[in-house]
Protein backbone atom coordinates (compact mmCIF):
# COMPACT_ATOMS: atom_id res chain seq x y z
CA UNK A 1 0.00 0.00 0.00
CA UNK A 2 1.41 3.65 -1.13
CA UNK A 3 1.95 5.58 1.82
CA UNK A 4 1.22 9.48 2.00
CA UNK A 5 1.12 12.54 3.64
CA UNK A 6 0.34 16.39 2.54
CA UNK A 7 2.79 17.94 0.48
CA UNK A 8 2.23 21.03 3.00
CA UNK A 9 3.46 18.54 6.17
CA UNK A 10 6.34 17.62 4.21
CA UNK A 11 7.29 21.51 3.85
CA UNK A 12 6.58 22.43 7.41
CA UNK A 13 8.06 19.32 8.90
CA UNK A 14 11.62 20.65 9.39
CA UNK A 15 10.55 24.21 9.78
CA UNK A 16 8.50 23.38 13.30
CA UNK A 17 12.02 21.50 14.77
CA UNK A 18 14.31 24.63 13.39
CA UNK A 19 16.34 24.98 10.44
CA UNK A 20 17.61 22.49 7.92
CA UNK A 21 20.10 24.88 6.64
CA UNK A 22 23.94 23.18 7.01
CA UNK A 23 23.06 19.78 6.95
CA UNK A 24 26.19 17.87 8.40
CA UNK A 25 25.47 13.82 8.13
CA UNK A 26 26.88 11.74 5.22
CA UNK A 27 22.89 10.41 4.31
CA UNK A 28 20.77 13.69 3.58
CA UNK A 29 17.89 11.95 1.88
CA UNK A 30 14.18 11.50 3.67
CA UNK A 31 13.50 7.92 3.68
CA UNK A 32 11.94 6.28 7.34
CA UNK A 33 13.48 3.64 8.97
CA UNK A 34 10.37 0.95 10.01
CA UNK A 35 10.43 -0.33 13.48
CA UNK A 36 11.15 -4.65 13.27
CA UNK A 37 13.17 -4.86 16.22
CA UNK A 38 16.55 -3.93 17.44
CA UNK A 39 19.01 -3.32 14.84
CA UNK A 40 22.71 -3.18 14.99
CA UNK A 41 24.76 -0.41 16.18
CA UNK A 42 27.08 -0.60 12.99
CA UNK A 43 24.08 -0.24 10.80
CA UNK A 44 24.06 3.53 11.83
CA UNK A 45 25.08 6.12 9.45
CA UNK A 46 29.28 6.03 9.91
CA UNK A 47 30.32 8.25 12.08
CA UNK A 48 32.35 11.54 10.44
CA UNK A 49 30.37 13.07 13.69
CA UNK A 50 29.81 16.97 13.65
CA UNK A 51 30.06 16.18 17.98
CA UNK A 52 33.46 16.07 17.00
CA UNK A 53 33.82 19.46 15.95
CA UNK A 54 30.62 21.34 17.16
CA UNK A 55 29.47 21.55 20.53
CA UNK A 56 26.11 20.04 21.88
CA UNK A 57 23.73 23.17 22.71
CA UNK A 58 21.52 22.65 25.68
CA UNK A 59 18.40 21.51 23.82
CA UNK A 60 17.48 21.27 19.98
CA UNK A 61 16.63 24.54 18.42
CA UNK A 62 13.35 23.90 18.41
CA UNK A 63 12.83 23.04 22.14
CA UNK A 64 12.44 26.59 23.32
CA UNK A 65 8.68 27.43 23.01
CA UNK A 66 8.98 27.68 19.51
CA UNK A 67 5.75 26.09 18.53
CA UNK A 68 4.01 28.84 21.12
CA UNK A 69 5.71 31.73 20.12
CA UNK A 70 2.82 34.55 18.26
CA UNK A 71 2.74 37.73 16.39
CA UNK A 72 2.52 40.78 18.52
CA UNK A 73 -0.89 41.03 18.32
CA UNK A 74 -1.51 37.34 19.67
CA UNK A 75 -2.16 35.83 16.75
CA UNK A 76 0.77 33.54 14.56
CA UNK A 77 1.45 35.44 11.15
CA UNK A 78 1.71 33.14 7.76
CA UNK A 79 5.11 30.68 7.89
CA UNK A 80 5.23 30.75 11.75
CA UNK A 81 4.57 27.71 14.38
CA UNK A 82 1.91 28.37 16.81
CA UNK A 83 0.46 25.78 19.91
CA UNK A 84 -3.23 24.68 18.91
CA UNK A 85 -3.90 22.62 21.72
CA UNK A 86 -2.16 20.50 24.55
CA UNK A 87 -3.26 16.30 25.56
CA UNK A 88 -1.62 15.42 28.69
CA UNK A 89 2.53 16.14 27.77
CA UNK A 90 1.70 16.31 23.95
CA UNK A 91 1.13 19.76 22.01
CA UNK A 92 -0.45 20.05 19.06
CA UNK A 93 1.14 22.83 17.16
CA UNK A 94 1.07 24.09 13.41
CA UNK A 95 2.33 26.29 10.69
CA UNK A 96 0.13 29.16 10.13
CA UNK A 97 -0.35 29.15 6.04
CA UNK A 98 -2.10 32.09 3.85
CA UNK A 99 -5.13 29.77 3.11
CA UNK A 100 -5.71 28.55 7.36
CA UNK A 101 -5.10 24.72 6.02
CA UNK A 102 -2.37 24.57 8.79
CA UNK A 103 -0.43 21.55 8.81
CA UNK A 104 0.18 20.34 12.37
CA UNK A 105 2.52 17.77 14.14
CA UNK A 106 2.29 16.15 17.57
CA UNK A 107 5.01 17.64 20.17
CA UNK A 108 7.20 16.86 22.93
CA UNK A 109 10.73 17.96 24.54
CA UNK A 110 12.25 15.24 26.41
CA UNK A 111 14.24 16.65 29.43
CA UNK A 112 16.59 14.75 31.54
CA UNK A 113 16.94 13.74 35.21
CA UNK A 114 18.38 17.64 35.96
CA UNK A 115 15.33 18.72 34.04
CA UNK A 116 16.98 19.95 31.29
CA UNK A 117 15.99 19.85 27.97
CA UNK A 118 17.91 17.01 25.85
CA UNK A 119 16.11 16.22 22.67
CA UNK A 120 12.20 16.50 20.60
CA UNK A 121 9.96 14.55 19.57
CA UNK A 122 7.46 14.91 17.18
CA UNK A 123 4.87 13.46 15.27
CA UNK A 124 3.10 13.48 11.58
CA UNK A 125 0.14 11.42 10.53
CA UNK A 126 0.14 8.53 7.31
CA UNK A 127 -2.26 7.11 4.89
CA UNK A 128 -1.31 3.25 4.22
CA UNK A 129 0.87 0.78 5.78
CA UNK A 130 2.77 3.27 7.67
CA UNK A 131 0.40 5.18 9.81
CA UNK A 132 2.61 7.94 11.62
CA UNK A 133 6.20 8.66 11.53
CA UNK A 134 8.11 10.19 14.65
CA UNK A 135 10.89 12.37 14.52
CA UNK A 136 13.83 12.52 17.25
CA UNK A 137 15.73 15.62 17.34
CA UNK A 138 19.29 14.64 19.82
CA UNK A 139 22.06 16.99 20.53
CA UNK A 140 24.83 17.07 18.07
CA UNK A 141 27.11 15.90 20.24
CA UNK A 142 25.51 12.34 19.59
CA UNK A 143 27.20 9.08 19.24
CA UNK A 144 25.44 8.23 15.73
CA UNK A 145 26.89 4.41 15.08
CA UNK A 146 24.79 3.77 18.50
CA UNK A 147 21.88 5.10 16.81
CA UNK A 148 18.65 5.64 18.93
CA UNK A 149 17.15 3.44 21.25
CA UNK A 150 13.20 3.42 21.79
CA UNK A 151 11.63 1.40 24.90
CA UNK A 152 8.17 1.58 25.74
CA UNK A 153 7.25 0.23 29.02
CA UNK A 154 9.28 -2.53 30.18
CA UNK A 155 8.90 -3.74 26.55
CA UNK A 156 12.09 -4.64 24.45
CA UNK A 157 14.02 -1.48 23.15
CA UNK A 158 14.57 -1.09 20.32
CA UNK A 159 17.83 0.42 17.91
CA UNK A 160 17.32 3.00 14.86
CA UNK A 161 20.08 4.46 13.06
CA UNK A 162 19.74 8.47 12.28
CA UNK A 163 19.22 10.43 9.16
CA UNK A 164 20.91 13.57 8.82
CA UNK A 165 22.76 16.00 11.45
CA UNK A 166 22.05 19.83 10.93
CA UNK A 167 22.47 22.98 12.85
CA UNK A 168 18.94 22.09 14.65
CA UNK A 169 20.49 18.82 16.13
CA UNK A 170 20.85 15.38 14.59
CA UNK A 171 17.54 13.46 13.19
CA UNK A 172 16.14 10.21 13.12
CA UNK A 173 12.84 9.44 11.63
CA UNK A 174 10.68 6.30 12.69
CA UNK A 175 8.12 5.23 10.24
CA UNK A 176 5.11 3.37 12.12
CA UNK A 177 2.51 1.02 11.55
CA UNK A 178 -0.66 0.28 13.78
CA UNK A 179 0.96 -2.45 15.32
CA UNK A 180 3.71 -0.22 16.24
CA UNK A 181 1.36 2.43 17.44
CA UNK A 182 -0.55 0.36 19.77
CA UNK A 183 2.37 -0.33 22.70
CA UNK A 184 2.34 3.95 22.82
CA UNK A 185 -1.38 4.81 22.68
CA UNK A 186 -1.88 1.85 25.59
CA UNK A 187 1.44 2.38 27.54
CA UNK A 188 2.41 4.51 30.17
CA UNK A 189 5.99 5.96 29.35
CA UNK A 190 8.63 5.41 26.80
CA UNK A 191 12.34 5.75 27.56
CA UNK A 192 14.71 6.96 24.73
CA UNK A 193 18.37 6.36 24.92
CA UNK A 194 21.00 8.30 23.58
CA UNK A 195 24.92 7.40 23.71
CA UNK A 196 26.86 10.45 24.31
CA UNK A 197 30.06 10.82 21.55
CA UNK A 198 32.88 9.16 23.24
CA UNK A 199 30.71 7.68 26.05
CA UNK A 200 31.01 4.33 26.81
CA UNK A 201 28.08 2.20 25.97
CA UNK A 202 27.16 1.83 29.69
CA UNK A 203 27.13 5.61 29.78
CA UNK A 204 23.89 5.75 27.67
CA UNK A 205 21.84 8.38 28.85
CA UNK A 206 17.99 7.72 29.19
CA UNK A 207 15.44 10.35 28.83
CA UNK A 208 11.85 9.97 29.44
CA UNK A 209 8.98 10.07 26.97
CA UNK A 210 5.72 10.80 28.29
CA UNK A 211 2.61 8.88 26.66
CA UNK A 212 0.14 10.59 28.67
CA UNK A 213 -2.15 12.45 26.13
CA UNK A 214 -0.46 10.26 23.28
CA UNK A 215 -3.85 8.64 22.09
CA UNK A 216 -6.10 11.62 22.55
CA UNK A 217 -3.43 13.61 20.58
CA UNK A 218 -2.82 11.81 17.95
CA UNK A 219 -6.76 11.59 17.22
CA UNK A 220 -6.09 15.54 17.02
CA UNK A 221 -3.86 15.13 14.92
CA UNK A 222 -5.45 13.19 12.36
CA UNK A 223 -8.30 15.59 12.29
CA UNK A 224 -6.13 18.72 12.04
CA UNK A 225 -4.26 17.34 9.33
CA UNK A 226 -7.79 15.74 7.38
CA UNK A 227 -8.34 18.62 4.86
CA UNK A 228 -4.40 18.89 3.58
CA UNK A 229 -4.00 17.74 -0.03
CA UNK A 230 -2.23 14.11 -0.13
CA UNK A 231 1.10 14.71 -1.67
CA UNK A 232 2.02 12.22 -4.63
CA UNK A 233 3.44 8.91 -4.05
CA UNK A 234 6.76 9.65 -5.34
CA UNK A 235 6.42 12.62 -2.12
CA UNK A 236 10.12 11.71 -0.21
CA UNK A 237 9.22 12.12 3.00
CA UNK A 238 6.37 9.44 1.83
CA UNK A 239 9.05 6.82 1.16
CA UNK A 240 9.77 3.83 3.34
CA UNK A 241 13.31 2.38 3.95
CA UNK A 242 14.30 -1.04 4.25
CA UNK A 243 13.85 -2.54 7.40
CA UNK A 244 17.31 -2.54 8.95
CA UNK A 245 18.89 -6.41 8.85
CA UNK A 246 18.93 -7.85 12.49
Amino acid sequence: MVNKTSAALIAALFTLAGTTTGVMAQDASTETAQPTGEASAAEAPAAQTPAAETAAPEAPAGGQAAGTENAPSGEPQVGQPYAKSTHGDWTLRCMKTQDGKDPCELYQLLRDNNDSPVAEASVIPMTGDVQAVITFIAPLETDLQAGLGLQVDAGKESRYPFLLCAQVGCVSRIGMGEPDLAPLKRGKAATVSLLPFGAAKEQMVKLPLSLTGFTAGMNALVEANKDLEAAPAAAPAASVAEPPQQ
